[in-house]
């Protein structure tokens, strides 16, 4: 289905998470801090990135995570905390975890068939080699 990954400092909700979207079909992997999550994107980018809504205190550290092409970005955690206007346009939806576990697991599998249906998980080749020979 689709790599997902999974951010945040509470290691048991992540673990219970991870069990369910695993369960899914998913390949789930979790980090504790934005630094540890993006080391694990740089060598395979999420196409789903689940995070604490803590830790997303600029709009770099949504950049950070550097998401598959067609990727998704979802929080979790206290709504009190405000998020940075750019960091809230990226979201695409912002969830009650635990509560919300299957809500998480149909929005994985819907962005897993979105990138599959409109071809973004298909390798292009740069502009200059699909240029026509002259």
């Amino acid at each position: 289905m689709a790599d997902l990954l999974l951010v945040g400092a509470d290691a048991a909700l992540l673990e219970g998470i991870a069990q369910t979207l695993a369960a899914a079909g998913h390949q789930v992997l979790t980090a504790a801090s934005i630094d540890e999550a993006s080391f694990l994107a740089a060598a395979a980018p999420p196409l789903v990135a689940v995070v604490d809504r803590t830790l997303l205190v600029t709009d770099t550290d949504a950049r950070a995570l550097g998401l598959a092409p067609g990727g998704a970005l979802v929080v979790f955690g206290d709504p009190a905390s405000p998020l940075p206007g750019p960091v809230r346009r990226t979201v695409l939806a912002e969830l009650r975890l635990p509560l919300e576990r299957a809500r998480l697991t149909a929005l994985a599998a819907h962005v897993a068939a979105r990138v599959l249906r409109t071809g973004r998980n298909a390798a292009t080749p740069t502009p200059p080699e699909s240029r026509p020979s002259l």
